[in-house]
C-alpha cells in the first residue's frame, strides 16, 4: 500500500514538474527578441543643482539590420522596461489571425504594405492593381458595382464591401487596444513617430531616466526594443543632449548543414 502511495505521489511530482517546464517554455517563446541602442555621446547624469530642473531632451536614429533607416515607425517613451513590466507578451495580436479563410494572393498583396487596416492611404492608392489581381478585391469591386451603379463609386468604397468582416480593420483594432494595456504596465510618458529619415527629437521632460521602445515587434519575429535613455537638459545650440542610435542585432547567416 505504501509503495503504491509513493508511486502516485511521484507520478503527481512528475506531472507537476512537467506542466511548470511547458509553461515556462511557452513564457520563453512569446517573449520577444531583444534589441538595445547605442547612445551618442555617453551621456553622463548632471547633478540637481546644475539642471536647474530644466527639461531635457533627446534625438533617435531607428536603423534597420540592414543598416537603413526605417522611417514612420511608431515608438513609446516608457517609464520602466517593457521586458520587466509583466507584458502579456503572448496575447500580441497578429495580422496573420485576422486573415483566416484569405487567398494566398492577399496574404502577398497585404505584406508589401505597412498598414495595420484596409483603410489606409498607401493601401488605397493600390486599389485598381488590386481588384485586377486578388480574388477578394476582385469580388468587393463587383459588389460595389451592382450597389452603386458606377465603377468609381466602386473603388472608391472598396473596403467597405471587402467580403473578409475581420481583414477590414479588426487587426488595427486589437493592436491598439493591446499597446495601450501593455503600455500602461510599462508606464508610457508619449508615443512618438518616426520622419522619413528614421529619426525622432523630443523635449520637454524631467531629466532622468526613461525607456524607449516600439512594445509590439514590427514584423513578425522582429525584435521589441528596450533602450535605456538619460534625458538631459539641451544642449546650447540644439533642442536635445543626446542621440541614441537603434538598430537590431545583426542578421546570421543561415548555417549550411
Amino acid at each position: 500500500m505504501r509503495n503504491e502511495r509513493r508511486t502516485l505521489l511521484l507520478r503527481a511530482a512528475v506531472l507537476s514538474a512537467l506542466s511548470l517546464f511547458a509553461a515556462g517554455a511557452v513564457r520563453a517563446q512569446a517573449t520577444p527578441p531583444a534589441a538595445g541602442c547605442q547612445p551618442s555621446p555617453t551621456p553622463v547624469a548632471a547633478k540637481a543643482q546644475e539642471t536647474g530642473g530644466e527639461a531635457g531632451g533627446i534625438r533617435i536614429f531607428l536603423f534597420d539590420a540592414d543598416k537603413k533607416p526605417l522611417a514612420r515607425k511608431r515608438f513609446f517613451l516608457l517609464q520602466r522596461s517593457p521586458l520587466a513590466a509583466g507584458i502579456d507578451w503572448a496575447s500580441m495580436p497578429k495580422r496573420a489571425d485576422t486573415l483566416r479563410g484569405a487567398s494566398p494572393q492577399l496574404r502577398q498583396w497585404l505584406s508589401r504594405y505597412d498598414c495595420d487596416s484596409l483603410y489606409c492611404p498607401e493601401l488605397e492608392a493600390g486599389f485598381p492593381e488590386a481588384v485586377k489581381a486578388v480574388p477578394e478585391f476582385r469580388s468587393a469591386f463587383e459588389a460595389g458595382v451592382r450597389k452603386y451603379r458606377s465603377e468609381r463609386l466602386a473603388l472608391k468604397w472598396l473596403a467597405v464591401n471587402f467580403p473578409l468582416k475581420e481583414a477590414r480593420s479588426e487587426y488595427f483594432r486589437r493592436k491598439r487596444a493591446w499597446l495601450e494595456q501593455a503600455g500602461r504596465k510599462a508606464g508610457k510618458v508619449i508615443s512618438f513617430m518616426t520622419d522619413e529619415k528614421g529619426r525622432a527629437v523630443f523635449t520637454g521632460f524631467k531629466a532622468g531616466e526613461y525607456h524607449i521602445s516600439n512594445l509590439l515587434p514590427f514584423e513578425e519575429g522582429g525584435p521589441v526594443w528596450d533602450c535605456k535613455v538619460l534625458t538631459l537638459p539641451p544642449n546650447p545650440r540644439q533642442m536635445w543632449a543626446v542621440t541614441y542610435l537603434l538598430a537590431p542585432p545583426a542578421r546570421t547567416a543561415d548555417p549550411l548543414f
